[in-house]
């Protein structure tokens, strides 16, 4: 284990896409696809999820929580790599005045064992992508 705590990833960003747009990107398999990587639905907290990014590289998890049209949460695992317990990401959708706003929630690093770069990577990883779905939306909500 870490000697100090890992902290968390925090990633948001606002969009004009209504939240019921905002909700279809992170949760619909198709839409996920225009920005992320195969992912299976979206069931029932319980239910496997599995996210396919080609060449072996997969993640499997399990819904931990669900709020339809609010918030979902799953545990991340690569299937072939490290680190051996899963961390816990959280997907959040919030109404806003001019659209919604996106949270990105990805944590439990140090539950998991693992380090400040393992953490450090998928930040990396995930703000590319989050830029990614911030243009979709963006175009979503202009078109």
């Amino acid at each position: 284990m870490p000697s100090s705590p890992v902290a968390p990833i925090l990633l948001a960003f606002r969009t004009p896409a209504p939240p019921e747009t905002a909700w279809a990107f992170v949760t619909e398999p198709d839409r996920i696809a225009e920005w992320f990587t195969d992912a299976s639905p979206l069931g029932k907290i319980g239910d496997s999820y599995r996210l396919d990014f080609g060449e072996g590289s997969v993640v499997e998890g399990v819904v931990t929580a669900i709020r339809l049209g609010h918030s979902f949460s799953h545990t991340w695992a690569w299937a072939d790599a490290g680190p051996s317990e899963p961390t816990l990401v959280t997907w959040t959708v919030r109404p806003t005045d001019a659209g919604s706003e996106i949270e990105l929630l990805h944590g439990g690093w140090t539950e998991a064992g693992a380090d400040d770069a393992t953490r450090d990577d998928h930040e990396a990883y995930w703000s590319g992508y989050m830029d990614d779905l911030e243009g979709l939306l963006e175009g979503a909500a202009a078109g």
